[in-house]
């Protein structure tokens, strides 16, 4: 990840929770239903930023399950652990998952928001299933809106060279490349593909 990028998000940790108002406790649970969190088990939370999902993973697997979040920017990391700081069975990693080998088998690999960010987004999802994901398990990029505000946001930035597509059309993309995509969930507020191993 260019050192830019880590700039950035260093520089906007302590604003972020005010500035993303998108990802409230209702719409997250709302998400995390639809994707359902397997009990006792094993996630991957990659791009954690300040941990808007680890409260919820961690009641959905209980006391047997794991959750490691993962980011390359320290200051996002810093602000996670210090909200969830009281949870039991979470690690957090301050490294680059594009660059950097992730250590461990997971039942269920979470990309919140993380999406447009990556640089070489097919590449990185077929290595995190053959390095990362169990047998039946599952990856889930999620979004708490459309494409519409996400491509706004992400204006400056290109997917593959194109914007964000609707997620139906991003489930056929990844299926055209190989991946057991489908479309969980499209609406205004809610945008879910999942990929299983």
């Amino acid at each position: 990840m260019p050192t830019t990028d880590i700039d950035f998000f260093n520089s906007i940790a302590p604003k972020w929770d005010l500035m993303e108002k998108n990802s409230t406790p209702t719409r997250v649970c709302s998400i995390l239903n639809k994707i359902g969190i397997p009990a006792g088990g094993d996630i991957l939370d990659l791009g954690t930023g300040t941990g808007v999902l680890i409260p919820a993973l961690c009641s959905g697997i209980g006391d047997e399950g794991s959750v490691t979040a993962v980011d390359f920017s320290q200051e996002m990391l810093k602000i996670a652990r210090q909200k969830c700081a009281g949870l039991p069975n979470v690690c957090f990693l301050n490294i680059d998952f594009e660059d950097e080998a992730i250590e461990g088998k997971f039942d269920l690999i979470t990309m919140y928001c993380v999406y447009p960010h990556l640089h070489a987004p097919l590449f990185t999802l077929r290595r995190l299933i053959d390095n990362n994901l169990r047998k039946h398990g599952r990856i889930v990029i999620a979004f708490p809106t459309d494409e519409k505000f996400i491509n706004r946001v992400h204006g400056h930035k290109k997917i593959d060279s194109e914007q964000l597509p609707p997620a139906p059309c991003l489930a056929q993309l990844l299926c055209r490349a190989g991946f057991n995509a489908r479309c969980l969930s499209y609406s205004p507020t809610s945008y879910i593909i999942e990929i299983a191993a």
